[in-house]
C-alpha cells in the first residue's frame, strides 16, 4: 500500500471537517468477515464508508432515523435526499420492481433500502453526479478511483 493511499482516510476525514460534514463518532470498521480476503473486507469498508460519509453530507447524519427526513421543502427525501423519481427509476433499473410513488417515499426513509440503491449507483453504475454538492465535496469520484486501485 502506498503512503498516498494510507493517507487517504485521514484527508477524507480533515476535509469532512473542515467542510462541516462530519459525524458524531467514526464509521464503524468491521474485522475481515468469513470467506472475505482481508483485501475484499477493506474494499468493502470503503465502500460503505463513502455511503456514510454521503447520508451525513446530505443530511447530517448516516443510519436510521426516528423521524422522516426532507430536504428542500419535501422535494428530498431520506439520508441519501434522493427525488421519488430517481428512487423509481433506478429501482426498477437494478431489480425490476416498479414502485409507487406512496413506496418510493417510505423506502427513501428506510436507511437500509436507500443504502442499498446508493451503492448500485455509485458503485455499480459509477454515477455520483446524483449528488453534485456533497460528491464534490467529498471527492467521490476519486475516492472511487481509489477504491478501485486497492
Amino acid at each position: 500500500m502506498t503512503l498516498r493511499a494510507a493517507a487517504l482516510p485521514f484527508l477524507v476525514a480533515a476535509s469532512l471537517v473542515v467542510a462541516g460534514c462530519v459525524t458524531s463518532k467514526p464509521p464503524a470498521v468491521a474485522a475481515v468477515a468469513p470467506g472475505m480476503t482481508a483485501r475484499e473486507q477493506e474494499i468493502e469498508d470503503r465502500k460503505e464508508q463513502l455511503l456514510q460519509q454521503l447520508a451525513t453530507c446530505e443530511s447530517g447524519s448516516w443510519g436510521p432515523s426516528a423521524r422522516p427526513i426532507y430536504g428542500s421543502r419535501g422535494a428530498y427525501h431520506g439520508r441519501f435526499q434522493f427525488t421519488l423519481r430517481t428512487f423509481i427509476t433506478y429501482t426498477r433499473m437494478r431489480d425490476g420492481t416498479v414502485l409507487t410513488m406512496k413506496e418510493a417515499a417510505e423506502y427513501t426513509q428506510n436507511y437500509e433500502k436507500a443504502a442499498s440503491l446508493a451503492w448500485y449507483m455509485i458503485h455499480d453504475l459509477q454515477e455520483p453526479w446524483h449528488w453534485p454538492l456533497c460528491s464534490r465535496k467529498l471527492g467521490i469520484p476519486a475516492q472511487l478511483k481509489v477504491i478501485q486501485q486497492i
